[in-house]
């Protein structure tokens, strides 16, 4: 998982002491050569939080649209089910594995990917990464039979799940503190739901499209993926270490402290058994983290369980076409595109807490999210009970965008949250949240099909809705015990 400790960083931080076979050697380096490299990042014009505005915003632009490529394949194949079924036939659930597979690779590869761009750079994991991707996608184009596209898709999901996990690394390493860092942490949740919810529409013109048709859907991805590659070539890394190493290298400092993190070596299988083993660890032993995590799972998967149910509400239910349904997706779009033009206030509300405490709480990620939150079983009711056809069909589309608006919001609030709380560990930390996330979600892909085989499309929705009811309460006890839950925490922050 790409180190996203930067993120809302406090200067007291380098204050704090570790034992050396506790969390701080989640570091690449050590903490001496952290607390150098924060001072370092406040004078010296190599540290890519000195770059020009104009450079970080065009080098974020780049892998959020990569983010956005990425996971609009998690969706494309949706629409292209049927395609599948009709080639190499197979049951319902059977043909869903090549999606929710793909979502599992999306879980496996944080945790190699993320620890490698923390050892030796940002830049060629995203390029091998991406271009293996796009290699990859050749085999799901050329797939024989079923078995054979369902284990290319794993490989892809793993393959592009760089681009998940390593982005907010690439934000920490540009923005550093948590004001400059917000916004640009809000458009890379924003690129993570522009994807799937262009996906459908996008998978669904390609399918129909009788000069395409289903091979297309893979090859599309082996040409933009390869194209991405050739692009990040010329992106320069990020990773201060190395940016400060090279400016050593080219002289351009002179500082004996920088000069020795430029020849800090670093013992690569130290630090991938450690992130590996504490990503589990922390999964197993910190509920902050594991109750967040199965709450973003279920959020995550909500994406997918709409799709389940997009042509029974839409098609049978309401009779709009097949590309018109999948057009309904976009109200994800919407939603978080409003999300992003909200995300000032909440910035506001956190600077202003800060300065009340005197130090930045974690907790007070959350101050949106203690209203926002309700939005959620209210966006999921709303869209149950006005789903049947009875009603205009704008209705349940703007209750989806409401929905768009509320959850990457809160996914937003949980991973600030954790690079708060769990700043000597935040590259396991967000692992360890960010991997049961996309299980619970590939699981959501099968389940949705169960529960709009068995339910009407009202019910169906109107369960999930319920079920919601329960996570409200976690952002509550966060906010208000959080601070409490954290005391009892031997991995957890406290202030």
């Amino acid at each position: 998982m790409a180190d996203t400790s930067d993120l809302a960083r406090p200067a007291a931080e380098g204050k704090e002491k570790q034992d050396p076979e506790m969390p701080g050697h989640n570091a690449i380096v050590d903490d001496d050569t952290f607390r150098a490299l924060d001072r370092i990042k406040s004078t010296n014009s190599a540290h890519p939080m000195h770059w020009s505005p104009l450079k970080k915003w065009a080098i974020v632009s780049i892998y959020c649209l990569l983010q956005v490529f990425v996971t609009l394949s998690s969706t494309t194949y949706v629409s292209a089910e049927f395609l599948i079924t009709e080639r190499f036939g197979g049951a319902t659930q059977v043909v869903a594995l090549g999606q929710s597979m793909f979502i599992v690779g999306n879980a496996v590869g944080p945790a190699f990917l993320g620890p490698l761009s923390d050892i030796g750079g940002r830049k060629w994991v995203y390029v091998v990464s991406i271009l293996l991707f796009a290699i990859l996608n050749i085999g799901t184009a050329l797939a024989m039979n079923l078995p054979m596209l369902i284990i290319f898709q794993f490989l892809c999901g793993a393959a592009g799940s760089t681009a998940l996990s390593n982005v907010a690394g690439t934000i920490a390493d540009l923005f550093g503190n948590s004001d400059g860092a917000g916004q640009p942490m809000a458009l890379f949740v924003l690129s993570a739901n522009y994807g799937p919810s262009l996906g459908s529409p996008v998978g669904e013109w390609i399918a129909d499209n009788p000069h395409m048709g289903l091979n297309w859907i893979f090859w599309i991805n082996v040409i933009i993926g390869g194209a991405f590659a050739l692009v990040m070539c010329f992106v320069p890394e990020t990773l201060p270490r190395i940016v400060i190493k090279k400016a050593v290298e080219k002289h351009q400092v002179n500082d004996s402290e920088e000069i020795g993190i430029a020849q800090e070596h670093v013992n690569v299988m130290r630090e991938i058994r450690f992130v590996t083993t504490m990503a589990l660890r922390i999964m197993v032993t910190e509920p902050i983290v594991t109750f967040l995590a199965i709450y973003n799972g279920f959020a995550y998967g909500l994406l997918f369980l709409y799709l389940d149910g997009v042509f029974d509400i839409f098609v049978v239910n309401n009779g709009l076409s097949y590309i018109g349904a999948d057009l309904t997706y976009l109200n994800f779009v919407v939603g978080v595109t409003v999300m992003f033009l909200f995300i000032p206030v909440q910035t506001y509300l956190f600077t202003r807490d800060r300065e009340r405490h005197g130090y930045a709480r974690p907790e007070a990620r959350f101050l949106t999210s203690l209203v926002t939150v309700w939005l959620f079983p209210i966006s999921l009711l709303w869209f149950a009970f006005t789903c049947d056809g009875n009603t205009s069909y704008w209705s349940p589309v703007v209750a989806g965008a409401v929905l768009g608006f509320c959850d990457p919001l809160l996914y937003l609030g949980m991973l600030n949250y954790i690079a708060d709380a769990y700043t000597n560990v935040a590259a396991s930390a967000i692992a360890a949240f960010l991997i049961p996330s996309f299980t619970i979600a590939a699981g959501c892909a099968h389940i949705g099909i169960v529960m709009f085989d068995q339910m009407s499309s009202k019910w169906a929705m109107a369960t999930l809705g319920f079920i919601s009811f329960g996570l409200v309460a976690l952002v509550y006890i966060l906010y208000f015990f959080g601070e409490k839950i954290r005391s009892w925490s031997k991995l957890a922050r406290k202030f």
